[in-house]
């Protein structure tokens, strides 16, 4: 189950690259499939490396953090599609992007965590 998750985010990874080859001697395709694509494609280039340190855990900690994994990503992506395409003022107006960014990164600092905990608990 482990290795099969992983292969699975690498080819969603491979199929997302494929959707933003350029288009029509463009350097970027315009449209709401390209638009909408992008998104994904970060969690997916985050969801590669940390579907190989969670290897490491046992059975029934991956399961909870793939569980996790899941509900995040469906979280972040609500807001990210909620969210408006261009921010609209100076201060602490999120755009679509800067929203993917932060529920990104604040995913990937927590699992990083939780590999550490569940690490350091094993070890004792």
């Amino acid at each position: 189950m482990k290795k099969k998750t992983s292969l699975l985010v690498l080819v969603l990874l491979v199929v997302n690259f494929l959707l933003f080859l350029p288009c029509d001697k463009d350097l970027y395709c315009e449209g709401y499939l390209a638009n909408g694509a992008q998104y994904p494609f970060l969690w997916f280039l985050i969801l590669l490396p940390l579907s190989l340190f969670a290897l490491t855990l046992n059975d029934q900690k991956y399961k909870f953090w793939l569980k996790f994994t899941g509900v995040f990503f469906l979280v972040g992506m609500f807001f990210v599609l909620i969210s408006p395409e261009t921010a609209r003022g100076i201060m602490l107006n999120p755009d679509k992007e800067s929203t993917n960014w932060f529920f990104a990164g604040f995913y990937s600092f927590v699992s990083i965590i939780y590999f550490i905990t569940q690490f350091v608990k094993n070890r004792r």
